[in-house]
């Protein structure tokens, strides 16, 4: 999911941009879920022999990942329209890039360039078709931004944007923007500060360090507006993991709803209790909030209703009396009066003690024990009875329903000292009796 606030967010931010496209790949690990036509959808995403793409996990997030291996191109398409109806003449592109020790490794790794193009023109040219690794034609191009990879040592890899000599590893946050509009364009910059763009530029940032500031886009790129976007890692590009993630386009600078200045977590006894902060609201209807669990995928759990149009500062705060056991996960979306959503990409974890489930055992008869099973949500469940020496005498399964369940397990054939432990989807609980 994802772990930080919207990159130009994150420090007051006072500007936010007219959303073409969004994709988190949260919707699971199968590729196919991220192909189509429809908004916030590839027309194609390759995977050739030695270049295979992957949608890969680490904790609850999910990422895209080209393992190039050998002589195989990689290509991200987006064919469709973005927007047909509007005229784009600035990009703000930002999305999470990493570059990692391939499989493969090469002794002297080739020095080729990663391109993302932005172009579009009538009639669309063939290079926009799926699985073509072709460039983009000039005449068809509105900019583009230039990744290399640099090796290290085999253990070691970093990337670093084409002409200059400031490296990065890990996930980095990239953010670039292109003006075309013909006029100069302000924008809220990583470090909170205004920021200009003229005509006919381009910046680029990764993380908090401008790598590019005010490049001249190519005066060879014959189209002042954009409909289409590419990724191709050409096939002599380096051996590489390839993993990109929170990829979202944007195609102006407007006037932020809600300057949102905080939003924490924190436990409140067996409850979480989040709070968040603006400074200023224009036309906000209320705010979502949204909680996941380890599988990542998240739903709505509540609303706060907003202040609509206020230049004060105001507090709010969201109480989750049921949170999930173990890790929940939460995430919040601010609506406006008309319903559009605008996303803030925090997240805040927060972890519940799996013990909130109590067993209670008592003899029945002489050869049965009945166990009480309280606190617990529904689910399947496995019960067992072992002595002290963790030697299991008996055990059952169990499909418990949510609130108090009652069972019984056949007793232990001596007296003497024994626990009882569930194991449930909820973690494990147990405890000791004497019989």
């Amino acid at each position: 999911m994802k772990r930080t606030l919207l990159l130009l967010l994150i420090l007051l931010s006072a500007k936010s941009y007219g959303q073409l496209f969004s994709q988190d790949f949260q919707s699971g690990t199968d590729k196919s879920a991220y192909i189509g036509t429809s908004s916030h959808l590839f027309d194609w995403l390759s995977s050739f022999a030695n270049s295979p793409s992957t949608i890969e996990t680490e904790g609850t997030n999910n990422f895209l990942r080209f393992n190039k291996t050998g002589s195989s191109s990689s290509v991200i398409t987006r064919r469709t329209d973005l927007d047909a109806g509007t005229t784009k003449n600035v990009a703000v592109i930002k999305f999470k890039l990493r570059m990692s020790p391939p499989d493969v490794e090469e002794a002297t790794p080739p020095n080729n360039i990663a391109t993302l193009y932005l172009g579009g023109g009538n009639p669309l040219p063939s290079a926009f078709d799926n699985d073509n690794v072709s460039a983009v034609p000039d005449a068809n191009m509105f900019s583009s931004l230039l990744l290399r990879v640099q090796k290290v040592s085999a253990s070691q890899y970093r990337f670093f944007i084409s002409s200059t000599t400031t490296y990065f590893e890990g996930w980095q946050d990239v953010l670039y923007i292109a003006n075309k509009s013909g006029a100069g364009i302000t924008y809220k910059n990583p470090l909170g500060a205004n920021a200009t763009l003229a005509t006919g530029k381009q910046d680029i940032w990764i993380g908090t360090t401008k790598v590019i500031s005010a490049g001249t886009i190519s005066a060879n790129y014959a189209q002042s507006a954009y409909n289409q976007f590419k990724i191709i890692i050409p096939s002599n590009y380096a051996n590489v993991k390839f993993d990109i993630d929170d990829l979202n386009m944007y195609d102006k600078v407007s006037v932020l709803p809600v300057n949102l200045i905080s939003f924490t977590g924190k436990q409140v006894g067996s409850s979480a209790q989040l709070n968040w902060q603006t400074a200023s609201e224009t036309n906000n209807s209320h705010f979502n909030l949204l909680r996941a669990g380890q599988n990542g995928v998240f739903e709505k759990i509540g609303e706060v209703k907003g202040k609509q149009n206020t230049t004060v500062i105001t507090n709010y705060v969201f109480t989750d009396f049921n949170p999930l056991a173990g890790t929940s996960y939460y995430q919040l979306q601010q609506v406006d009066l008309d319903g559009t959503i605008h996303a803030y990409e925090e997240t805040i974890s927060l972890s519940f003690n799996q013990g909130l489930t109590k067993l209670s055992v008592s003899p029945a008869s002489s050869i049965a024990m009945n166990v009480l099973i309280s606190g617990t949500k529904a689910g399947r469940a496995k019960l067992t009875i072992s002595d002290i020496n963790g030697r299991i005498i008996a055990s059952k399964s169990l499909l418990l329903t949510d609130g108090s369940n009652y069972t019984d397990i056949p007793a232990p054939r001596s007296k003497g000292i024994y626990i009882a432990t569930l194991q449930s989807a909820e973690g494990k609980a147990n405890t000791k009796f004497a019989y």
